[in-house]
């Protein structure tokens, strides 16, 4: 009975071990593709040159900024781009080497600049530098990126801008009887 306990608890153990190293799918991009985006990325992340935007992003791309804003296409994307050169003339981004995956690339960066223009309609320049840490998450297709999540913490910045969270209170849309 011992005999066949152990040679049960083999098999399954066997079957375990088998069944959860599956490969992974191949990828829906080549080395050469996540490269070439990596670098133009490198070049419109340090210097602003939008032209890029059109060899990175697919033409019905969708790009998510967690704190901030969505973006519909190249042209949205060469917006934002525009905006942060016009709030940060200077920023500029120090890429790591992306993780790979399936149909993804994930990159962790930090980002820096000094906050010498405008950022919106009420928050003039404070010429206060700022840096913070992110990850962006690009969904490739075709050598493109088709979908593009970029999370990292806005309220450090703010802080960093001399900026104060201040509570508001919100009146209620619709009043109890």
């Amino acid at each position: 009975m011992k005999k066949f306990l152990a040679l049960l608890s083999f098999l399954l153990f066997t079957l375990l071990i088998c069944s959860g190293c599956q490969r992974q799918e191949e990828r829906t991009y080549t080395d050469a593709e996540a490269q070439k985006i990596f670098d133009n990325a490198t070049k419109l992340w340090n210097g602003g040159v939008i032209e890029i935007v059109d060899t990175i992003y697919a033409e019905s791309c969708l790009y998510h900024n967690a704190d901030f804003m969505e973006a519909e296409g190249p042209a949205e994307i060469k917006e934002f781009v525009k905006w942060v050169y016009t709030a940060y003339p200077d920023f500029a981004v120090t890429l790591d080497e992306p993780m790979k995956f399936k149909d993804r690339t994930v990159i962790t960066y930090k980002a820096t600049g000094t906050n010498n223009g405008p950022s919106g309609e009420n928050m003039p320049p404070t010429g206060k530098k700022m840096s913070f840490n992110g990850v962006s998450i690009s969904k490739i297709e075709n050598g493109k990126i088709m979908e593009e999540w970029n999370y990292y913490n806005q309220l450090p910045i703010n802080k960093q801008l001399g900026y104060k969270l201040v509570l508001v209170e919100e009146k209620p849309m619709m009043k109890k009887k």
